[in-house]
């Protein structure tokens, strides 16, 4: 038992601040990815409009290639500011995301979290549904109806294989949950980074305030089994296949609903 004048509140002061050292930290990762993509984006649509000018009958102006092109860099953008800073400082991590060849191990992991993630959405919609709790539609969900085309779709399937699941699995578990899982336990670092990937999405979503609360909380479970995944197999390469599977698959039923 420790004496009244051995102890002192401020024994575990260091090690409290290393952990909210690591949350602010990953805080201004994600801002600046998030500051990144805008830029790139904004890049991108300024550069639309430099082509229109040029050529006006150049096909680069329409609203969905325009779309397209700036959904596609702003997610980007997550990766090039990724990349960019564990360039300059590696030290962020202790060890470096690996994309390893897949073992059998990993392709299991990969179809299982598939299956739970699309199961996942298809119960939390039809539940929300049932008892009519409003939610919030994804940006990308709301200009593809509204510019419905075979084009739309199929490139943000293209863009949600090749672009955002790289992109966003690089920034939320390759960076920010591996710079968390330093300092805290792994159950821990999952939920943070979870609960913080869900969270910039707000920036996605449209509908009401309770309507995009429901949303996120649906977006925090279902990445708790990409965090899961990550954990478990040490290679990004099963949340990055997961994350874009699962993106495309929800733009494809969307674009076969739509259109046929």
């Amino acid at each position: 038992m420790t004496s009244a004048a051995n102890y002192s509140p401020f024994k575990n002061t260091g090690w409290v601040w290393a952990r909210t050292k690591a949350i602010l930290i990953v805080l201004g990762i994600i801002i600046g990815a998030v500051i990144t993509g805008l830029v790139l984006s904004l890049l991108g649509i300024l550069g639309i409009d430099l082509a229109t000018h040029t050529a006006p009958t150049s096909t680069a102006g329409t609203p969905t290639t325009a779309f397209l092109l700036a959904s596609g860099l702003n997610e980007l953008g997550y990766a090039v500011f990724a990349i960019g800073l564990l360039k300059w400082k590696p030290n962020l991590l202790t060890s470096l995301p690996t994309l390893r060849r897949p073992t059998r191990r990993d392709a299991l992991w990969i179809g299982g979290g598939l299956i739970v993630m699309l199961g996942g959405e298809f119960a939390i919609t039809h539940l929300f549904a049932a008892f009519h709790v409003p939610t919030a539609r994804n940006g990308a969900s709301v200009a593809a109806t509204a510019h419905a085309s075979p084009l739309m779709f199929s490139g943000l399937i293209i863009i949600s294989l090749v672009i955002i699941g790289p992109s966003e699995e690089l920034l939320f578990r390759g960076l920010v949950q591996g710079h968390l899982r330093s300092f805290f336990s792994a159950p821990s670092a999952v939920l943070l980074a979870s609960f913080l990937f869900a969270g910039v999405h707000v920036l996605a979503v449209q509908g009401s305030a309770t309507g995009v609360l429901n949303t996120i909380l649906s977006l925090f479970a279902l990445a708790l089994v990409l965090g899961i995944a990550y954990e478990r197999t040490d290679s990004l390469l099963v949340p990055v296949v997961i994350h874009g599977c699962y993106d495309a698959i929800l733009f494809a039923s969307l674009g076969a609903s739509i259109l046929h």
